[in-house]
């Protein structure tokens, strides 16, 4: 019975269009997932949830709902972005701890949220990535480079993995080898262009000027891909540190040693140095380093890059920094930083870095004037959303959709205040704690 129904379906035009479709989306569907490293189906999970966060924002997120609901929906936000990064992996990942990091601009679930994608992401087999190697150094096994090459990754972030191993050619070197993930290269131009969609979807949606940016990330996402980029990046930091750094930089900052024998465009091998990420606050507090002293050698740190060198690296976020014991001290206890993955930096010019220091002059005065007119001489006719990224404030936003909910609270806000006192302050007790943090924020600003 069941041959013959399959057979009667077969028959009619419109059964042979389907069983073709069928097989034609399972076939694309295997040929995607074994030889493109499912690149498409990452893009269309990308462009989906984008598409239903669009739609939860649009239908759901209404003033009058009143701020606790207001906050579930940037929850729910956050969560599905979170499971899109993890399911997706790869520059995926990279994008999430991008978004996680601009805490003065998004609500606190965002950061909440993915900031769990700092941890170590999956990491592969040694098998699956003997064959990088092995084009990186034609002619050269695992073995002919490294002896005791760990079995298993100690490290995995969103486009590599770190094992550690000795050099071959000295044996008593401890190196930690950074080897580009096998399937990055089949993925980067589908990422990139889901990258490239999405920023326009949301900036058709919601009216929020962010396509500018997307040419500046896609460029800097390229170079990261070049190890060979980010060994002569990490070399130039020494150099920096070693010529233009004062004593106490010089002490409290250490950049490891790349070896060039070892390394390639998609094979980094560098140093090997103990320490503890800032990713684990609680095992730090543990080993007690003191927070105050962790942070003034960062400040230090990006300071001296920033305005000094010009030499900006461009991504630390707590996975890439470490806190050892300066090894040159036996007697007591002294924080030494470890800067790790040198792939993005940032060159700056002597007139920028002028600018800049100035910038961040105006803002701790208030000159709002003069802020407005160094953002300008950048290019950037909206001062304001900088000036929010460097002094921490709330954005103000000018879509008609950003003014019709300003609008609907200052509606409801006259409306309350018929309200009695307690009233008041139990409102006053709801505010999102984004709210809070951006009123302390902006009074700690006004101060200064």
């Amino acid at each position: 019975a069941l041959a013959g129904a399959w057979r009667r379906i077969l028959r009619g035009r419109a059964g042979r269009i389907s069983v073709a479709a069928a097989t034609a989306a399972v076939a694309g569907y295997e040929y995607d997932r074994h030889c493109r490293a499912s690149a498409v189906a990452r893009t269309l999970r990308a462009f989906w949830t984008i598409a239903v966060i669009s739609a939860d924002y649009k239908l759901n997120f209404r003033s009058e709902r009143g701020i606790e609901y207001l906050n579930s929906v940037h929850e729910r936000a956050a969560r599905r972005l979170l499971a899109c990064c993890r399911d997706n992996g790869g520059l995926f990942i990279k994008f999430g701890q991008s978004i996680a990091v601009q805490s003065a601009l998004l609500p606190p679930p965002f950061r909440r949220e993915l900031s769990v994608l700092y941890d170590n992401a999956p990491s592969v087999p040694v098998p699956q990535i003997a064959p990088v190697i092995e084009r990186s150094f034609p002619g050269m096994a695992i073995d002919d480079l490294f002896v005791d090459f760990s079995p298993e990754a100690v490290a995995s972030a969103s486009v590599a993995q770190v094992h550690t191993a000795r050099l071959r050619s000295d044996p008593l070197q401890k190196v930690a080898v950074k080897v580009q993930k096998p399937e990055i290269q089949l993925q980067i131009g589908w990422d990139l262009f889901a990258l490239r969609t999405c920023a326009r979807l949301i900036e058709l949606a919601f009216e929020i000027p962010i396509m500018w940016s997307v040419g500046e990330v896609e460029s800097r996402l390229r170079e990261e891909l070049d190890f060979e980029r980010e060994a002569h990046n990490s070399e130039l930091a020494r150099r920096d540190l070693a010529d233009l750094g004062d004593s106490g930089l010089r002490r409290g900052v250490y950049i490891p040693r790349v070896f060039w024998e070892a390394t390639g465009r998609e094979v980094l091998t560098t140093e090997w140095v103990d320490g503890v990420s800032l990713v684990h606050p609680q095992q730090l507090a543990r080993d007690g380093w003191s927070n105050r002293e962790i942070m003034q050698r960062m400040v230090s740190l990006f300071a001296f890059q920033i305005f000094v060198t010009g030499n900006v690296h461009g991504d630390p976020h707590p996975g890439n920094i470490l806190v050892r014991q300066h090894p040159d001290n036996a007697h007591a206890r002294e924080p030494q930083l470890v800067l790790l993955d040198h792939g993005l930096y940032v060159r700056e010019s002597r007139a920028f870095r002028r600018q800049y220091a100035e910038f961040w002059r105006s803002a701790m005065l208030n000159d709002r004037r003069a802020m407005k007119r160094i953002a300008q001489s950048w290019g950037m006719a909206d001062a304001g959303m900088f000036s929010t990224m460097v002094s921490l404030k709330p954005p103000q936003l000018s879509s008609r959709a950003h003014r019709a909910r300003k609008a609907a609270e200052s509606k409801s806000a006259a409306e309350s205040k018929s309200a009695t006192e307690s009233e008041g302050k139990d409102r006053g007790s709801r505010r999102s704690h984004f709210d809070r943090q951006m009123e302390l924020k902006a009074r700690a600003v006004a101060a200064l």
